[in-house]
């Protein structure tokens, strides 16, 4: 019984590890989005923060103490001359620590924010991946195609030299042609395995299962303007609203640095025993203490407090400005970028994949006719696959072009 549930153990598992399961593009970026480290931390930043809102608010812990005094040398704490209870509570100025709570609700904005941004960038990556993968799709298909393609060739080749119209040569030429393209086709789904498993590392997960990508590789050209762009980037650019949120960060903790100066109070009250007489009983009294704070005998550590505060006020001041024209730029690099791939896009639907099209049958017909040579009809057949997977590329490029000008607003630096 223990080596039948073992055998079916061991069964469901190599089922599993072998399924195929389609993958869109959008179940990628929905599965990133549930599944990624980088997402499943910043969510947990925000619980940190919001720990440390609670961590802001708290009021220092209030003290008891029993305190006696005159106790004889024998010990005998019944009759100790004095006896107190007390209680005490240290406060804090007023606006302090509500000024402390705003400044970590300031990191809570930002850790919120942050972690849209982390799915930006994330999702960014995960269509990078599946378009890296993509291209290997269409190369492969592309080499497969090429291989057929050679394959009738060969058949055409061997009943020529049967026919005494071409030479053996010609037969072992194409037959090396075939097997350079076979062993390209096996680089070729090296580098596709190896694209599929960085996808799985950004889904964030591993479960042995082989994805077959249901989208394919096409483009659709922009037609927004650069200003609206730039608009709509800035606009909508999460760093620089992070950076922003830094800004009123710091402020409140000038707030705070500048409240260092102010008193801080302790209240306190106790019940006490005194013994007026030795032996004479006790009589009970009430005592209140209030004390303050004299931070202006010590203003040397306020100050640098708001001097260090005032600072770094400024350097994030300086920094939101930077991050602002950094952004700009990169937008318009990459909006720069994207027009340059799309003008190599419209040469290809234009006319060079027509033209191929027909130089390829041309080829064909023309070595049938004993026109050209086998070593011709090699350059045309090359030509024809090397502009195929150009086209691809190029659909690529243009595809990764507009990814990062969409993920531009998200960084200022490389």
């Amino acid at each position: 019984m223990y080596k039948q549930v073992i055998t079916l153990l061991l069964f469901c598992s190599l089922t599993i590890y072998g399924q195929t399961k389609k993958l869109t593009l959008n179940e990628a970026i929905e599965t990133a989005v549930k599944n990624n480290p980088q997402i499943l931390t910043a969510e947990k930043e925000i619980l940190a923060v919001e720990g440390k809102i609670l961590q802001a608010g708290r009021i220092p812990n209030a003290e008891f103490s029993v305190e006696t005094n005159e106790i004889p040398t024998n010990f005998s704490f019944g009759e100790t001359g004095e006896l107190d209870f007390n209680f005490s509570q240290s406060l804090e100025f007023f606006g302090k620590r509500g000024t402390r709570i705003k400044s970590a609700e300031y990191e809570k904005q930002i850790s919120q924010i942050n972690l849209e941004r982390i799915k930006k960038i994330v999702t960014a990556q995960v269509k990078t991946a599946y378009y890296q993968s993509l291209l290997s799709v269409e190369t492969i298909k592309s080499i497969e195609q090429n291989i057929t393609l050679l394959s009738d060739f060969l058949v055409q080749v061997r009943d020529k030299y049967q026919a005494g119209t071409s030479s053996y040569l010609d037969v072992i030429r194409a037959k090396v042609e075939a097997t350079r393209l076979k062993n390209e086709l096996f680089d070729v789904n090296k580098q596709f395995q190896k694209n599929i498993g960085n996808l799985k590392i950004l889904l964030g997960i591993e479960n042995g299962v082989s994805y077959e990508l249901v989208d394919t590789l096409n483009y659709n050209f922009s037609t927004v303007p650069l200003d609206s762009i730039l608009t709509s980037l800035t606009g909508k650019s999460n760093f620089i609203e992070i950076s922003g949120l830094r800004i009123e960060r710091d402020k409140s903790f000038l707030s705070l640095a500048e409240k260092g100066s102010l008193p801080d109070f302790n209240f306190g009250a106790s019940f006490q025993n005194r013994q007026p007489i030795p032996g004479k009983g006790f009589d009970n009294f009430i005592g209140l203490k209030l004390g303050i704070s004299l931070p202006m005998f010590y203003l040397s550590g306020v100050n640098g407090d708001i001097q260090e505060s005032s600072a770094l006020l400024d350097i994030s001041n300086i920094q939101h400005d930077a991050i602002r024209k950094i952004i700009t730029q990169k937008i318009t690099s990459s909006y720069k970028s994207l027009a340059y791939a799309e003008e190599q896009l419209q040469v290809f639907d234009k006319s060079l994949l027509l033209d191929i099209e027909d130089e390829l049958r041309a080829g064909i017909n023309a070595y049938q006719n004993n026109q050209i040579d086998v070593l011709n009809l090699f350059d045309i057949y090359r030509t024809y696959r090397s502009t195929k997977l150009e086209y691809a590329r190029v659909i690529f490029n243009c595809l990764i072009a507009r990814n990062d000008l969409e993920i531009s607003n998200e960084f200022a630096s490389e």
